[in-house]
């Protein structure tokens, strides 16, 4: 099978938009603002876009790919934070032959996964903007379904990722998030890709709020 060779956004228009993201956020860094006492649980959500590092599955699921964030973390310092996450996307595609002569005949696809995340933030600098480092392990539950046939696959893939960001304090207990965040998450393939890779390169904004 071969995925049809849609057009899909380029890697350097989506880094472009994640640093233009991460440049309007950062200018209040400077600002002088000082810290204010901080609650030491916190709980937050976000959205945003993924764009796959796999260049088959780009072409396969040719849309936009917009997952959601759930996130529940504790402060342990000024400078370090741990923190559990659970992400959700999906999304739609279609494949064919590899062979020419019968190219009407396509399937369509659905694809779905779900990654807890668990890792640890280190903060450079208590201000109104505090920007981030991160790092951690992600384990992924996917299901890609054939929807004009009785056949689906299902399996768990683990690996790693890094971020960085900042969070924009409006107020004692809430702060706007915008993370880029890199994740690798390599699971075995079928037909001719032995091994396919479902991570890549994930966009996110949101609210967080201190808990107590």
């Amino acid at each position: 099978m071969k995925t049809t060779d849609k057009k899909s956004p380029g890697i350097s228009a989506f880094m472009s938009a994640a640093l233009l993201a991460l440049a309007l956020f950062s200018w209040p860094a400077f600002a002088g603002a000082g810290p204010v006492p901080q609650q030491r649980f916190f709980i937050g959500a976000a959205a945003g876009y993924f764009y796959p590092g796999q260049s088959s599955f780009r072409k396969i699921y040719a849309g936009p790919v917009l997952p959601v964030e759930l996130q529940l973390g504790w402060t342990l310092n000024r400078k370090i934070s741990i923190f559990g996450a659970a992400r959700y996307l999906e999304t739609s595609g279609n494949t064919v032959l590899l062979v020419a002569q019968r190219p009407e005949e396509t399937h369509a696809l659905h694809w779905r996964l779900a990654t807890v995340r668990l890792g640890m933030n280190y903060w450079l600098w208590p201000s109104r903007f505090t920007p981030f480092l991160g790092a951690g392990f992600n384990a992924g539950f996917y299901k890609e379904k054939w929807l004009d046939a009785a056949l689906a696959t299902a399996g768990m893939a683990t690996g790693f990722f890094v971020q960085a960001g900042g969070r924009y304090r409006l107020g004692r207990r809430w702060h706007v998030l915008a993370q880029l965040a890199y994740s690798s998450l390599p699971a075995a393939g079928d037909g001719l890709d032995h091994s396919v890779n479902l991570g890549g390169l994930n966009l996110s904004l949101g609210l967080t709020a201190a808990i107590f």
